[in-house]
C-alpha cells in the first residue's frame, strides 16, 4: 500500500470519527439543563467548530490524497485559510472556557454578570471576528498563502523569510501564547474547586452542593485536556514537523493542529462524566427500545 493511500486512509478514519463524536457531543448537550450554561454555549460552539473542520478535510483534503488530481492545488489556499479560521475560534473559545472554569471558582457571586447569555454570545462572536481578520490578513493580503502541499499531502506556508517570520510571531508565539494561559487558568481553577470539593462533607442535606462541584471538576478537567491538546498540536506542527523525514510521519506531524479539533469529541466525552453519563443512558434507552419492539414482533408472529 502506498503513503498516499495511507495518509488518506488515517485522514478519513480520523475524521469521520471525530465528526461522529462532535455531533454526539453536540446533540447531547443540546439536551443537558447544565450545558445550557455559559460554559455549556461555549462547549456547543466549540463542537460545531470541530463538525466543520471534520467536514471540510473529508469533503476536500481527503479526495485529493486519493486521487491525483491537480487543478484544485491553486485554490487550495482558500481552504487552507477556511481551516485556519476554524482553528483560531476554536482555540479562542477554549481559552474563553478556561476563563469561564476560573470565574466560576474565584468570582462566584460576578459570574453570572460576567458570564451572562449576553456576554457569551458577545465574546462567541468577537473570536469570529479576530479570527476572520486575522487569517485573512495574514493568509491572503500579505501573501503567506496557505496552500495544501501534493507531494506531503498537508497544509504548509511558502518558504521564505517573510511567510516565516509572519507565521513564527502571528500564529505559533499568538497561539501558544493563548493555550498556555488557557492551562494557567484550567490549573489555578482546578486547585481552587478541589480545594471547595474537599470541604464539602458528606452529609445528606448538601448533595446538591457535592454534585454541582463535581460538575465544575468536569468541566474544569475537559477545559484542561482540550487546552493540552491544542499545546501538543502546535508544538508538534512548528517545531517537530521541520525534523521529519518520513512521509508518514510527517504527514501526522503536520496534520495534528487539525486532527486534535476531531479528537475532541472523544476528549469531552472522556473528560466530562456528565456527557458520557448522559450517552450511554440514551444509548441504554435504545438498546430496550428495540428490544422490546423485537419482543412484540415475535409475540405476534
Amino acid at each position: 500500500m502506498s503513503d498516499r493511500w495511507i495518509s488518506s486512509m488515517i485522514t478519513v478514519f480520523v475524521m469521520t470519527f471525530g465528526l461522529i463524536t462532535n455531533i454526539i457531543v453536540l446533540m447531547t448537550a443540546r439536551k443537558l439543563s447544565s450545558m445550557r450554561s455559559s460554559f455549556g454555549i461555549i462547549t456547543k460552539n466549540q463542537a460545531i467548530c470541530n463538525i466543520s473542520m471534520c467536514i471540510l478535510f473529508l469533503l476536500f483534503v481527503s479526495p485529493l490524497q486519493f486521487t491525483m488530481l491537480k487543478v484544485p492545488y491553486q485554490y487550495s489556499h482558500y481552504v487552507g485559510t477556511l481551516s485556519m479560521i476554524i482553528y483560531e475560534i476554536a482555540a479562542q473559545l477554549n481559552f474563553f472556557n478556561s476563563l469561564n472554569r476560573f470565574c466560576a471558582v474565584y468570582m462566584i457571586f460576578a459570574y453570572d454578570r460576567i458570564f451572562s447569555s449576553f456576554n457569551t454570545y458577545f465574546l462567541r462572536n468577537f473570536a469570529c471576528v479576530v479570527a476572520v481578520s486575522m487569517c485573512v490578513t495574514f493568509y491572503e493580503i500579505l501573501g503567506c498563502y496557505l496552500y495544501f502541499e501534493p507531494e506531503y499531502w498537508i497544509f504548509s506556508y511558502p518558504e521564505d523569510d517573510h511567510c516565516n517570520k509572519l507565521t513564527w510571531y502571528c500564529d505559533f508565539i499568538f497561539n501558544i501564547g493563548l493555550v498556555g494561559a488557557t492551562l494557567f487558568f484550567n490549573l489555578l481553577a482546578a486547585y481552587k474547586a478541589a480545594k471547595l470539593h474537599r470541604i464539602v462533607s458528606d452529609t445528606t442535606g448538601i448533595r446538591q452542593s457535592k454534585d454541582q462541584r463535581q460538575r465544575e471538576l468536569n468541566f474544569i478537567r475537559q477545559s484542561f485536556f482540550q487546552g493540552l491538546s491544542m499545546s501538543v498540536a502546535l508544538i508538534f506542527y512548528h517545531i517537530t514537523a521541520p525534523l521529519i523525514e518520513n512521509k508518514i510521519l510527517l504527514f501526522l506531524d503536520a496534520s495534528l493542529w487539525a486532527f486534535m479539533l476531531a479528537f475532541e469529541g472523544g476528549i469531552i466525552l472522556l473528560s466530562n462524566q456528565e456527557i458520557l453519563l448522559a450517552v450511554k443512558k440514551k444509548r441504554h434507552g435504545l438498546f430496550v427500545s428495540t428490544t422490546k419492539l423485537s419482543s412484540s414482533y415475535a409475540f405476534q408472529s
